[in-house]
């Protein structure tokens, strides 16, 4: 009975313990102060895509401080670096065409992390009555809705046709892009 009553004793201490933690309010990250951390967490390859990514030459450096280094550097001057993953719109965050509040997943950002890392598309968060009811011709026809959204999980992606680029049609799609909607985007046609 004593072994009984100290380990219910040590489970309500150890449950009173995470309970204590979950109440407690997260401090707040400075965003570049993390994408810091992040850089140092890097190994030579990502530090080199990285610097690519920011249009940093890296033929000069040979040692993966000298990278670091210059990496770091590019990070105090330009702004973090989106989180990977779907670009949902956190709660609070504004509407660019309505101009309105949000709240958690209430709409997402014209964003892409491509395959070889760089980030596509405008950055402008849209939420989901208007990418439904926005005019085509000043909108684009690409449009998703949250359910096909949230369907498509961590490599969910949607970018306004003209922040399209060649080959994110096929991408989003899964066929070739049309020469009329090639043409609308781009303003000249094929050279096949």
């Amino acid at each position: 009975e004593k072994e009984l009553a100290e380990a219910r004793a040590a489970a309500d201490a150890a449950e009173a313990q995470v309970a204590t933690a979950e109440k407690k309010p997260k401090e707040a990250v400075d965003p570049m102060e993390a994408e810091k951390e992040r850089i140092k967490k890097m190994p030579v390859k990502e530090l080199k895509a990285y610097l690519d990514r920011h249009n940093t030459s890296h033929s000069d450096l040979f040692e993966k401080s000298e990278l670091l280094g210059r990496a770091l550097e590019v990070a105090s001057k330009s702004a973090p670096e989106p989180p990977p993953g779907p670009a949902w719109m956190k709660s609070g965050d504004m509407c660019r065409l309505c101009g309105k509040s949000q709240q958690e997943q209430g709409g997402i950002y014209c964003r892409r992390r491509r395959t070889d890392g760089r980030i596509g598309g405008c950055n402008e968060a849209i939420c989901w009555r208007c990418m439904k009811r926005a005019p085509k011709d000043s909108f684009g026809k690409v449009r998703c809705t949250k359910e096909e959204f949230a369907d498509l999980g961590e490599d969910a992606w949607w970018m306004h046709h003209h922040c399209f680029e060649d080959g994110d049609w096929q991408d989003y799609f899964g066929e070739p892009e049309p020469e009329d909607e090639r043409w609308r985007r781009t303003g000249e046609a094929a050279s096949w």
